[in-house]
């Protein structure tokens, strides 16, 4: 085998893997029934774990392949004047909050991929996945380092 082969078939793997590491990360879909009992732990372990690390600080396996970097969410505070952002923090976790200076958004949209969109009730739908984003928002803030 040639070093051009074996270039290649390693670019292969690694592209093989970051496909199937992303498309676990943007296709979850957490059931109403299971979401109600999924604390915010629960939810970043499901959610959010593969980019931003087991202990949030932008380490987890597909953080690598992410161009724009992962950031450690342990630091938001700190990052902020020491005050917790909390409405920016739920505008990023649900997409309201898109900065498109710095470049483009690698993070999935979770106030879509929540969101069951073929529920009959789209306002008890919504507060569904309010109370899941508010779950994740209030557990990234007890996360906080000093």
């Amino acid at each position: 085998m040639t070093r051009t082969d074996s270039t290649f078939i390693r670019t292969m793997a690694m592209s093989l893997a970051a496909a199937a590491l992303l498309s676990g990360c943007s296709s979850t879909r957490v059931d109403d029934r299971e979401a109600a009992a999924l604390s915010g732990v629960e939810l970043y372990e499901r959610l959010c774990s593969s980019c931003h690390g087991d202990m949030a600080r932008g380490d987890g396996p597909v953080a690598p392949l992410i161009k724009t970097g992962v950031p450690d969410l342990t630091l938001l505070a700190r990052r902020d004047g020491g005050e917790f952002p909390t409405e920016d923090v739920r505008r990023a976790i649900d997409g309201r909050w898109d900065r498109h200076a710095h470049g483009a958004r690698d993070m999935p949209v979770w106030g879509w991929q929540l969101f069951d969109m073929s529920s009959q009730n789209a306002q008890g739908e919504r507060a569904q996945v309010d109370s899941m984003i508010d779950r994740l928002v209030n557990y990234l803030q007890s996360v906080q380092r000093p």
